[in-house]
């Protein structure tokens, strides 16, 4: 089982001991962990430091590092060089992508995330609550120009959170959790399509202007609702809380323990989302139509 190690707080180092990650405390050892068995490293706190070895370490091994704001929002990440021998090959077919191309990736993209938003709404309410979502699916056209995902956002989080809010900068316990959740996602996304030899910053939608990540941020969109259910199910238990404890952490970082599911097969999480970015590959490279999808809700018909 790969471990998503989340580092919270002031005053740790995070060094090697005995060939493995650790991480120390005013010289107490607070976590052990095997180079091998880490999926990414997440930071949080104004005091953390690393040795350089640490971090070469963890380069070696294709573990992303994510650095994280105050309100678990991902302020930046290291990704290692790429490896692959057609490396080469695959940045070409991602720059000499057309645009109609990209529209359409968009397209199908779009309409993936609003059938898993309303999927997830499913678990929790009856069809008024999700009829319209599936509407806006059926409207999307290319590049999503009549912007069904931003309608179908404000409407879903509505309705999932009682007339939520959603804001990357407001820090109330739902808004956190869900940063850190997508953060959690952003970083296992980020490690598939890596070993998938995709340059993250070549994206479909997302400008790279601002964001070396692109391509990270697009694939990760039909998968963001596994955040969202993961919350719903535990709203009780998170809105007790003022601050994001470990144990609510937990419960965001177990979605990393369920299998993806493609045409009936199951796939591991990671093993399902590097399928995914290897989807994404084909269609870019014309040898596909249409980008095959992991099924986050296979229980469930809408």
């Amino acid at each position: 089982m790969w471990r998503i190690i989340d580092i919270s707080g002031d005053g740790y180092y995070i060094c090697i001991k005995n060939n493995n990650l650790s991480a120390l405390k005013e010289n107490e050892e607070k976590l052990h962990a095997n180079f091998s068995d880490i999926n990414c490293l997440i930071l949080h706190g104004n005091s953390i430091t690393y040795s350089n070895a640490a971090i070469q370490k963890c380069i070696e091994h294709n573990i992303p590092i994510v650095f994280c704001d105050k309100t678990h929002t991902p302020a930046g990440m290291l990704l290692p060089y790429f490896n692959i021998s057609e490396y080469g090959k695959r940045l070409e077919i991602q720059i000499n992508m057309n645009l109609p191309a990209k529209k359409q990736a968009w397209k199908q993209i779009i309409i993936e995330k609003l059938l898993n938003q309303a999927a997830c709404l499913s678990k929790f309410y009856d069809e008024t609550k999700y009829k319209q979502i599936l509407d806006f699916a059926k409207e999307v056209k290319s590049g999503d120009s009549t912007f069904r995902e931003g309608v179908g956002a404000k409407l879903y989080f509505g309705a999932l959170f009682d007339d939520f809010l959603r804001s990357n900068k407001n820090e109330d316990i739902i808004n956190s959790a869900l940063n850190y959740g997508y953060a959690v996602l952003r970083s296992c996304m980020a490690r598939a399509i890596v070993s998938s030899g995709l340059n993250p910053a070549l994206g479909i939608f997302h400008s790279k202007n601002q964001n070396p990540f692109c391509l990270i941020d697009d694939l990760m969109e039909p998968i963001r609702p596994l955040v969202d259910y993961r919350i719903k199910k535990n709203y009780t238990e998170f809105i007790k809380e003022e601050n994001l404890t470990p144990n609510l952490k937990k419960t965001l970082v177990l979605m990393t323990e369920q299998d993806l599911i493609f045409k009936n097969a199951s796939y591991s999480f990671m093993a399902g989302l590097q399928k995914y970015a290897q989807s994404y590959l084909s269609y870019a490279s014309n040898e596909i139509d249409d980008i095959e999808f992991p099924k986050i809700f296979y229980d469930i018909k809408v």
